[in-house]
């Protein structure tokens, strides 16, 4: 859905689920897949950094949303 540059969050990936779910990768040092692309289960998207004017070192900032709320995780995550 987005692959691009934010003030605050530098290089930001967002996709799209379906059935409205949406996740959020900030931070990146390198987005690798571009806006509008589509992915695939396991596919390299970025690459973690450190980019953003409230970035606090290199880490990821991974969110899910649905239904414009933010969601946890783990109840989206296979362990």
């Amino acid at each position: 859905l987005f692959a691009g540059w934010t003030q605050n969050f530098g290089n930001t990936i967002i996709l799209f689920h379906g059935q409205n779910v949406f996740s959020v990768y900030k931070h990146n040092l390198r987005n690798i897949v571009k806006e509008n692309e589509f992915v695939t289960l396991g596919q390299v998207i970025a690459l973690v950094g450190n980019t953003g004017e409230i970035s606090s070192g290199p880490h990821l900032h991974f969110e899910i949303w649905k239904n414009n709320t933010p969601v946890d995780p783990l109840v989206y995550i296979k362990m």
